[in-house]
């Protein structure tokens, strides 16, 4: 019942006992009229509302102060006419203030598309939904709030700064490269052959090939393995400081996506791994758009231990290894020790947790210290420093050391 519907029954109830106390029947009427409207207008407001609703998001992944248009449709399934309808969108808070729409009259089976436009600055999987129906009767007397099932999430990507690009790493010769089909199909010693395709020039039959397979094959050209990379990052709240887009986390996430953007555009074969991840083994990375989606979803871990890190950097050399880059956070002594062990010629970004939080600890810099003698080029991260710069440092002393 709305502030209008309390107000009527309590002047109803006044006005009925003025007039039995003073005997004018009339005037208890008038007041039992203005108690009984507020009830029957709460019956007439519970009436049953029978909505369906379906989004869709244009696009549903955009950049930090990117927007997205929402298209909401909304059809009665119902099997009589809806009212008049006032709805609120339900929006994460990063999405900023709930739209308020105005649904009209719909017939049974008919459907309207309602349009707003959202916006963020804040980068994750924002949930957007579910609608909130209010159903009221004609006089604002009594009020009804309904849900209506249905949600969907908005995809903010974390930026991705232009960085300079990394010479000199050579092929990892873990995992599949490219002959490896083929040489499960067609034999070692057919290495570099394929089907013949009209258009390729006849001498390169492979005569041998054709032969033992029964179709025309020729040689090809060997095609290079693949470069590979292994970014780690470190999620571990304990190693970070500071919120929002000014903390070191969101600083820590950036430098992931825009190293993992850079390697993945010279065409390295990129791991990615996360402090947090239980199993210490990174999976291949297909496509940036697969990398930027995982990152989006980054939240600071309650995981305390660097083991997984170590693991991650030891399984990533068993299999070959490769260009190895880490963002993470001061590390206990040992910790460092094993991840300058476990791969040599690293390139590390040190998170100053103490200097995100007012102040410098100083373990920072003993971590990047201690990668430095392990062979590593790192630098320390303090607030205000440009990923750009610190990066093109890392490269330029990763190409002096070589």
């Amino acid at each position: 019942m709305t502030l209008r519907g309390r107000v009527f029954v309590g002047a109803g109830v006044l006005i009925a006992l003025a007039g039995m106390v003073l005997g004018l029947h009339d005037l208890t009427r008038v007041g039992a009229l203005l108690v009984t409207l507020p009830l029957l207008a709460s019956l007439l407001a519970r009436r049953s509302v029978s909505l369906e609703v379906t989004r869709s998001l244009s696009p549903a992944r955009v950049a930090i102060d990117g927007h997205a248009d929402v298209t909401l449709r909304v059809r009665n399934t119902g099997r009589s006419t809806s009212p008049l309808l006032r709805a609120e969108e339900g929006l994460a808070y990063a999405l900023g203030d709930r739209p308020h729409l105005l649904i009209p009259r719909l017939r049974r089976d008919e459907e309207r598309a309602l349009h707003y436009r959202v916006r963020s600055h804040v980068r994750g999987h924002h949930a957007i939904g579910e609608l909130t129906v209010r159903t009221s009767d004609p006089f604002g007397l009594a009020t009804r709030s309904v849900a209506v099932p249905g949600r969907d999430a908005l995809v903010v990507l974390p930026r991705t700064l232009p960085l300079l690009p990394v010479r000199g790493v050579p092929a990892g010769s873990g995992g599949e490269s490219a002959s490896s089909p083929r040489m499960a199909l067609h034999g070692e010693d057919d290495i570099g052959v394929r089907e013949y395709r009209i258009g390729d020039d006849l001498r390169r039959i492979h005569w041998r090939s054709t032969a033992r397979t029964g179709e025309t094959m020729v040689r090809q050209d060997e095609e290079p393995a693949r470069r590979r990379a292994l970014v780690v990052l470190d999620d571990r709240a304990r190693v970070h400081a500071g919120t929002g887009n000014g903390g070191s986390f969101e600083w820590a996430v950036t430098a992931a996506a825009s190293i993992t953007a850079l390697l993945l555009g010279e065409r390295f074969e990129v791991h990615l791994h996360l402090a947090s991840d239980e199993v210490g083994r990174a999976v291949p990375l297909e496509t940036i758009d697969l990398a930027l989606d995982l990152l989006a979803a980054v939240q600071p871990s309650e995981q305390t231990s660097a083991q997984s890190m170590v693991e991650a950097l030891e399984d990533f050399a068993q299999h070959g290894g490769g260009l190895v880059v880490t963002v993470i956070g001061a590390l206990a002594h040992q910790d460092a020790e094993l991840c300058a062990a476990r791969a040599a010629h690293g390139l590390a970004l040190v998170i100053d947790r103490g200097g995100f939080d007012a102040g410098s600890s100083g373990a920072a810099d003993l971590t990047a210290q201690q990668l430095a003698l392990g062979g590593w080029c790192s630098s320390v991260v303090r607030p205000g420093d440009q990923l750009p710069r610190l990066w093109e440092q890392l490269v330029v002393g990763r190409a002096a050391h070589r």
